[in-house]
């Protein structure tokens, strides 16, 4: 990859987060009261998303900061600034101060919703990923406890050391405390952040043969 294909590469993967940073100073004030309770939630389509800190093993945690200074990210490659005049200036033709706050939402909103599903991403099973898209595309996302179940029984014996004492609850609970899947007595059934989260991975070309 040459230098410009580098810069490219760059300004493709953090230009709106700095867009979104820029106009928290452009629209400071608006935004203390806009969000003096933290933004700790977002939509998208029918489903609301929950942000947390998770690992497998881990419960989740559904506090989030109240504070908007966490995300403004350390920049360890130098150009960010260079970067930040130029975004300066495309927000300078924004006259409407409404419409600056309305950018702001719709990418933060955005960037929260992406994080909250490459967390999801870099802690999830393949074989969860397989168990998500089975429940997918089954009559109301629904299956019942005998057609879930190999999902689990089937990993454990191609990995057995790294499932050693673990049980099929371990293995679901993951899936139902990130609230990607839903149960109900024997029924399990994808929810609508499940589905949300197979549209992203897939948006995002992801790969879902992970291990284990």
């Amino acid at each position: 990859m040459d230098e410009k294909q580098f810069f490219v590469e760059i300004v493709k993967h953090i230009a709106w987060p700095l867009v979104t940073i820029l106009a928290v100073f452009f629209i400071k004030d608006k935004l203390d009261s806009l969000f003096s309770g933290g933004v700790k939630s977002a939509k998208l389509g029918d489903a609301e998303v929950q942000f947390f800190e998770s690992r497998q093993n881990s419960q989740v945690n559904t506090e989030f900061k109240q504070d908007l200074q966490h995300l403004i990210p350390i920049d360890p490659t130098g150009i960010r600034e260079e970067l930040e005049g130029k975004i300066r200036s495309q927000l300078e033709s924004v006259n409407d101060e409404k419409e600056k706050i309305n950018i702001l939402i719709k990418n933060l909103a955005q960037q929260q919703i992406s994080g909250y599903f490459d967390k999801i991403y870099y802690s999830i099973f393949g074989s969860q990923i397989k168990l998500l898209e089975f429940l997918l595309v089954k009559p109301k996302g629904e299956a019942n406890l005998q057609e879930v179940i190999p999902f689990f029984e089937n990993t454990k014996k191609s990995y057995p050391e790294a499932f050693s004492g673990k049980f099929f609850s371990d293995y679901i609970e993951f899936l139902i405390s990130w609230e990607l899947v839903g149960n109900v007595g024997d029924e399990y059934s994808i929810t609508a952040n499940g589905k949300a989260f197979i549209a992203y991975i897939t948006a995002m070309k992801f790969n879902k043969n992970k291990a284990l």
